[in-house]
C-alpha cells in the first residue's frame, strides 16, 4: 500500500513538472503571438517571425546537449572531437529553413562548441610549453643551487596546467548542458555574448 502511494507521488510530481514547462512554452508563443498582432496593427512587421512548436524545444535542447558527445570524442581521440561539431550542424543544416528558434540555437551550440575546442587547444598548447620551459631551465640550473630554487615553481606550474586542462573541459561542458536544460524547461536561453551575436549578426 506504501509503495503504491510513494509511485503515486511520484507521478504527480512529475505531471506538474512537465506542466510547467508546457505554461512557459505557452506563456513564451503567447508572447511572440502578441508581439507579432501589435507590430502588424502599427505596420512594423511585413513578415512575423516564426513561432516555435511544443516539440521544436525538445531538437533545440539536443543541439546543445551534443557537448557531451563532443567533450566524449575530444578525450578519446583528440581531433575525433571534430565529429562531435556534426550533430549541431546537422541540426542547422536541416532546420535553417524550417524553424528560425531550432537553427539559431543550433547555429549558437555550434560555434559555442568550435570555440571552446579551439580556446581548449590553444590552453594545452600554452601550458605545454609553459611547463617545458619551466622543467628544462630548473634541470640545467639544477647544476648550481639556482636550478633546485626553481623546481618547485616548476612543480606549481605543472599542476596549475593539470588543473586547468582538467576543469575547463568540465566547465565548458556544464554551461552546455545548463544551455540544453534551460531549453527544455521552457526558456529561451543564450550563450552570454554569444548568443545576442548570432541572433544580431547571422541571418538564418
Amino acid at each position: 500500500m506504501l509503495d503504491s502511494e510513494v509511485f503515486m507521488m511520484k507521478d504527480v510530481v512529475c505531471e506538474a513538472g512537465n506542466q510547467k514547462r508546457r505554461d512557459r512554452r505557452e506563456e513564451m508563443v503567447g508572447s511572440v503571438s502578441s508581439k507579432d498582432a501589435a507590430g502588424a496593427i502599427e505596420g512594423t512587421l511585413t513578415k512575423p517571425p516564426t513561432r516555435p512548436a511544443t516539440e521544436e524545444w525538445t531538437t533545440a535542447s539536443l543541439a546543445h546537449a551534443s557537448i557531451l558527445l563532443t567533450l566524449i570524442l575530444a578525450f578519446a581521440g583528440g581531433v575525433g572531437a571534430l565529429l562531435g561539431l556534426v550533430i549541431p550542424l546537422a541540426i542547422y543544416s536541416c532546420y535553417r529553413e524550417r524553424s528560425h528558434f531550432i537553427a539559431s540555437h543550433a547555429l549558437q551550440s555550434l560555434i559555442y562548441q568550435g570555440m571552446g575546442l579551439l580556446a581548449y587547444a590553444l590552453v594545452v598548447a600554452a601550458t605545454v610549453a609553459a611547463v617545458t620551459v619551466a622543467w628544462t631551465v630548473s634541470g640545467l640550473l639544477s647544476v648550481v643551487i639556482v636550478g633546485f630554487l626553481l623546481m618547485p615553481l616548476a612543480l606549481l606550474i605543472t599542476i596549475l596546467m593539470v588543473i586547468l586542462l582538467l576543469g575547463l573541459p568540465m566547465v565548458w561542458v556544464g554551461y552546455g548542458l545548463y544551455a540544453a536544460y534551460r531549453i527544455y524547461e521552457g526558456y529561451n536561453f543564450r550563450y552570454w555574448l554569444l548568443g545576442e551575436w548570432v541572433d544580431r549578426e547571422v541571418r538564418i
